[in-house]
């Protein structure tokens, strides 16, 4: 694929879509501008205090400054109308809501892809060796199958911001990857103190599922993944939903925290 195709495709990865353009979404990198409207996803304060919304695989900031109003909607998905928005980071990767009102929860409007009974659970296999692997499960809790859609499963995995780059008030974390299952892997890199860190994951094949399949009422799915990174202190969730469309409720996972040391080995944080 030439360079300038690839090019499109890989930020797609990192920049982050919002409900207000729910239409240009998957075209280009372009299409997730920042602009006021509706915004849907999940409320999750990370373990640095920053607040985000997840719909699938894709992120939105809230301004620390006005982000208390969501804490007693912490793990729900919600929609707001944001008034004021903007985009920033040190490579405009992220949309950051500074000003909104809570219009109420997320529209449950998917009926293709229901996710009302639908569960994800996260869980480290790190093991002996301490290399940062992850298993997710989907579970269903209902008593009807479910059909799931494997490029909605949504891969977030956040880290402190590094001391020697300028790091905005409002985000306490580099969002360095937004990516999802439906990519068997990603690679990528970054620059930390003067020198170049590469970083990625790769999904175990074997455990990877369909583009399209169904989980049967009390049955489960694990999808195991391992990840490549440099040293630093962490922070992964799964979700699903949202999509194109990015008006739709979804769901996220537990959160899991964790830091890897010079030895590149991953230690659980509590």
């Amino acid at each position: 694929m030439p360079a300038q195709q690839r090019k499109p495709a890989l930020l797609v990865l990192s920049f982050l879509a919002v409900c207000a353009i729910a239409s240009l979404v998957g075209t280009t990198g372009a299409a997730y501008l920042a602009s006021p409207g509706k915004y849907c996803g999940v409320v999750v304060f990370d373990r640095w205090g920053s607040c985000l919304l997840l719909g699938g695989p894709y992120v939105v900031h809230v301004s620390r400054k006005v982000s208390d109003d969501l804490l007693p909607y912490k793990g729900k998905a919600m929609q707001l109308d944001a008034q004021d928005v903007t985009q920033g980071g040190m490579t405009a990767e992220y949309v950051m809501i500074n000003k909104y009102r809570i219009i109420g929860p997320a529209p449950d409007t998917n009926r293709r892809y229901p996710v009302d009974t639908l569960q994800l659970v996260a869980s480290d296999a790190f093991g002996s060796t301490g290399k940062p692997r992850f298993v997710v499960e989907i579970r269903n809790a209902g008593r009807s199958a479910v059909r799931v859609d494997r490029s909605l499963i949504g891969i977030v995995l956040l880290r402190s911001g590094a001391p020697d780059l300028p790091v905005s008030d409002e985000v306490s974390t580099d969002l360095i990857g937004a990516g999802g299952i439906g990519s068997g892997s990603f690679m990528s890199y970054t620059r930390s103190n003067n020198l170049r860190f590469s970083w990625g994951y790769t999904v175990d094949m074997r455990t990877r599922p369909p583009a399209k399949f169904m989980i049967a009422p009390g049955q489960l799915v694990k999808i195991r993944l391992t990840f490549k990174l440099y040293p630093g202190q962490y922070q992964l969730i799964f979700d699903y939903g949202g999509g194109a469309q990015m008006d739709e409720k979804s769901i996220a996972s537990n959160a899991i925290s964790f830091d890897m040391n010079d030895k590149r080995r991953a230690t659980l944080i509590e």
